[in-house]
């Protein structure tokens, strides 16, 4: 008897550490945050800047960096060498103790979330299965030894550190858990589009 076994709807994420001035770009954060009361999206806590413009020369290593990231990306999945990925927006996070982001999704092809500044014990990045059935249905935490590194696991967390580059599908669901230290997490996030 023949036996196959074919993993369907994988949902793909890259981590890749760079090696941006972190110094520079930390302190364009900073200096805004004094000057812009920011947003509330699916922040609880922490602030959050408004669309950043994606000429901001204190950015411009990041988005070249990152431009090419979500490019190489996109081939992997198999893109077409005709079509290329675009940045569509762009937002500055600062959290500090106690704050963290609620479960949302990103609207786009590809989203990233990278680290100016973290430690991996300044709040994880925790992916959820696209099926809220398979949480209620498998409870695989009950019955199986399976943890957050099987295809079947209801969640995924990866750990925040300084020059990582997390980059996912837009629409699967993700979240920042507490920041439980007195450390502060700077992160930069954005959002693509094929053209």
């Amino acid at each position: 008897m023949a036996k196959n076994y074919t993993s369907i709807f994988d949902s793909p994420v890259w981590s890749f550490d760079t090696l941006l001035d972190n110094i520079k770009i930390k302190d364009y954060i900073l200096h805004l945050k004094e000057n812009d009361k920011g947003r509330t999206i699916t922040n609880n806590g922490g602030w959050q800047s408004n669309n950043l413009h994606l000429q901001i020369p204190e950015l411009k290593d990041f988005f070249f960096t990152i431009s090419n990231l979500l490019n190489d990306c996109f081939i992997e999945l198999g893109g077409k060498s005709n079509y290329k990925v675009k940045i569509n927006d762009c937002w500055a996070n600062v959290n500090n103790k106690g704050d963290f982001n609620w479960p949302h999704t990103h609207e786009g092809f590809l989203s990233i979330v990278y680290y100016v500044q973290a430690d991996d014990d300044t709040g994880d990045l925790k992916f959820n299965h696209p099926s809220k059935l398979q949480q209620t249905q498998w409870q695989s935490w009950k019955w199986g030894e399976f943890n957050n590194s099987t295809p079947i696991a209801h969640s995924w967390v990866f750990k925040p550190f300084t020059n990582r580059c997390y980059i996912f599908p837009s629409w699967l669901e993700h979240q920042v858990h507490v920041n439980d230290t007195n450390k502060t997490r700077i992160s930069l996030s954005l959002n693509s589009s094929i053209i």
